[in-house]
């Protein structure tokens, strides 16, 4: 049997990385990190360590930028900043390189400093919990996170109904992956109840939502025939979400979003899965079975 994941795979490092590298110049800003050069992305993947940054970018001429987000921090996290910048290091030889940690839910990170023996990595943390919402909903690239910012539910909610009528005003194709964005953080912080009713407050449809995902990374591969394993794997993760955000966490959903990861219509998966009561009802619909 198939254990059930705690953490859809990694849907949440790639909502983060549509957003920051959106409008990676806001996003410095907001981490207060001085950039004299446009910031720009740079490859993250050190094959010698099998290690893939969730963002490295240059924002001087000698200076970088490493970030990784995480829904809540593991013990592991400390000791892989350090094998990035031992990685940095040797690509990189003589640059200055800030290294930032992202929680986006609940936990606290272990520091990996050790003053007693004299090691100090400098890793800075940043808890979006404690985070000034203010900040983040006044630039659409980062206002899908305002919703994790610190306040109480019936704040975030108010933040959550915010950034979708900000997504509304913004040009067509970025609605897609920022609505994608903002629905999936909000998961975090807010039940699907919630997110539900405010969609319903704003009178978003489903065919609306279908419109939305179309234009998403899961849209694009779902509509996809004869993909690969490795992108059908990628559409499940994310059919995952969907699945347990609308139906919370039951026994069988992982074998449920492998099946409608095959299934090549966006619209009928979306839509099954954004009206249906129960995820047979989804099976039903998209697959003609219970």
């Amino acid at each position: 049997m198939k254990k059930e994941p705690d953490r859809p795979g990694p849907i949440y490092d790639r909502v983060m990385r549509r957003l920051v590298e959106g409008d990676l110049p806001a996003f410095c800003d907001w981490l207060e990190v001085k950039w004299d050069i446009a910031p720009r992305v740079l490859p993250g993947t050190f094959p010698a360590e099998s290690l893939t940054a969730d963002l490295m970018a240059r924002i001087g001429p000698k200076h970088m930028l490493h970030v990784e987000y995480m829904r809540r921090p593991t013990p592991d996290v400390g000791g892989r900043m350090v094998a990035y910048r031992a990685q940095v290091m040797r690509r990189y030889p003589g640059t200055q390189l800030t290294q930032v940690a992202i929680v986006l839910g609940e936990g606290r990170l272990q520091s990996p400093d050790d003053p007693k023996n004299g090691f100090q990595l400098g890793l800075r943390t940043i808890y979006l919990r404690e985070a000034d919402p203010d900040r983040l909903i006044a630039v659409p690239d980062l206002a899908p996170l305002a919703v994790l910012a610190r306040g109480s539910e019936g704040e975030r909610s108010r933040r959550f109904a915010d950034t979708i009528e900000l997504i509304r005003k913004q040009p067509e194709e970025r609605q897609g992956g920022l609505y994608e964005a903002a629905v999936t953080l909000a998961g975090i912080t807010l039940s699907r109840t919630t997110i539900d009713n405010i969609g319903k407050e704003l009178g978003v449809s489903i065919d609306e939502v279908v419109h939305f995902y179309e234009g998403t990374e899961v849209g694009r591969a779902l509509q996809e025939r004869g993909r690969s394993q490795g992108r059908e794997e990628g559409v499940a993760q994310t059919l995952m979400v969907l699945l347990t955000g609308r139906f919370g966490d039951r026994p069988g959903l992982v074998d449920l979003a492998e099946e409608l990861a095959r299934v090549g219509s966006v619209e009928a998966v979306i839509r099954a899965i954004g009206t249906a009561e129960t995820p047979d009802d989804v099976a039903l619909a998209v697959l003609g079975r219970r």
